[in-house]
C-alpha cells in the first residue's frame, strides 16, 4: 500500500473507489481474515458529521471483491443514541447501513461489547476510562474531517480514540469536558489521552471521506463543507496531518499531531509524499469552532 494517497472526485462512492484503487489498498488485505472499519456515529440525527453509509458500503464491496472469505465488521457507538437510551442500532438504522448490510458487512454495536479499564489524565486527576476490546487482524478508522473545539481538526486518530472508548466515559478521554468554551485547560490531557489509546490500539489504516466535511462549530452543530477529497495512509499521523493542512490550519500548530508524533505514532511530514502544489491547489480553509481560535495564536 502506498504511504499517503490524495484523489479529488465530486462523486459517491466513485471517490472511495478510486481512492482504494490508487492506494493499492488490497496489499493490506491479503491473508486477512477480519477486517473492523470503526466509523464516525456521533450522532444519529446529523448527516455530515458521520461516515457515510454508501461510503462504507463501498469500502466493504472493495474489500469483498478482493478477499472473498475476509469478515468485514462496521463497528460505533453513537454518543447522542446512547445518551437518549438509544443504543447504536438505532443510529445504525437512521443512518442507513442496510446499504452496508447489503454488501456482506456485519454491524457491531461496540456498547454491547467487553471493555478494558485504561488510565488517563484529567483536570481532576487520573481516571480509568473503558476502551473497546474488539481488536480485528485489520483495523481501519473512517470518517470524514470535522471541526473541533479541542483539537481544532478531528479525523481519523480522534474518531478511533473516540468510538472506542465508552459512551459514557467520553468526557475523561479529552480531560474532563466533551465541548468547552475554553479548550485551554483540556487540550494537552486531550493529546496524552488520545495518543494512549491509540497505542493500545495500533490501528492500521486510516481513510478520510472529505467529500464534505463539518466547519464551524463542529463536530456536532458545524455547517457542511463541499471539499471533494478522500485520503488513505497506513499512518493516521500523517493522514490527519494532510487532513489538517487541507482545512487551512498548519499541522505543526495543532497539539495532539504534534504529540503523536513524538510518541512515536506516525509522521506529519506528508509533504515528502503530495507536492506541495497539489498541497495548494486542494486547500480549502474552514471556518474553524471559535473555541479552538485561541490555541493557534502562536501555536499549541
Amino acid at each position: 500500500m502506498k504511504r499517503l494517497t490524495l484523489v479529488r472526485e465530486s462523486r459517491r462512492p466513485l471517490n472511495i473507489r478510486k481512492l482504494l484503487e490508487r492506494s493499492l489498498f488490497s496489499k493490506e488485505l491479503e491473508g486477512v481474515e477480519e477486517v473492523g472499519i470503526v466509523v464516525s456515529l456521533l450522532s444519529f440525527r446529523g448527516k455530515y458529521e458521520m461516515t457515510n453509509a454508501e461510503a462504507a458500503a463501498e469500502l466493504t464491496r472493495f474489500i469483498k471483491e478482493v478477499s472473498p472469505s475476509a469478515r468485514v465488521i462496521i463497528a460505533g457507538a453513537s454518543h447522542e443514541a446512547y445518551k437518549e437510551g438509544k443504543g447504536t442500532d438505532e443510529a445504525f438504522k437512521r443512518l442507513k447501513y442496510a446499504f452496508a448490510k447489503r454488501e456482506g458487512a456485519e454491524l457491531l454495536p461496540l456498547e454491547k461489547g467487553e471493555y478494558e479499564g485504561v488510565e488517563v489524565e484529567t483536570v481532576h486527576g487520573p481516571k480509568k476510562i473503558r476502551v473497546s476490546l474488539f481488536r480485528p487482524s485489520l483495523l481501519i478508522s473512517f470518517t470524514p474531517p470535522k471541526t473541533h473545539p479541542i483539537l481544532v481538526l478531528s479525523a481519523t486518530l480522534d474518531n478511533l480514540a473516540f468510538e472506542m472508548t465508552h459512551p459514557a466515559d467520553r468526557a475523561f478521554l479529552y480531560g474532563g469536558k466533551l465541548w468547552p468554551e475554553d479548550p485551554r485547560p483540556y487540550y494537552k490531557l486531550a493529546a496524552r489521552n488520545i495518543a494512549r489509546v491509540i497505542s493500545i490500539l495500533k490501528p492500521h489504516v486510516g481513510i478520510v471521506d472529505g467529500l464534505f466535511a463539518v466547519e464551524g462549530r463542529g463536530p456536532l452543530q458545524g455547517t457542511p463543507v463541499f471539499h471533494q477529497l478522500a485520503l488513505i495512509s497506513p499512518d493516521l499521523v500523517m493522514v490527519d496531518s494532510l487532513a489538517t493542512a487541507l482545512a487551512g490550519v498548519d499541522p505543526a500548530k495543532v497539539y495532539y499531531l504534534k504529540y503523536a508524533e513524538e510518541r512515536g505514532l506516525g509522521s506529519m511530514n506528508y509533504e515528502k509524499t503530495i507536492p506541495r502544489e497539489r498541497i495548494r491547489q486542494f486547500r480549502f480553509p474552514y471556518r474553524l469552532h471559535p473555541s479552538s481560535q485561541v490555541l493557534l495564536q502562536g501555536g499549541t
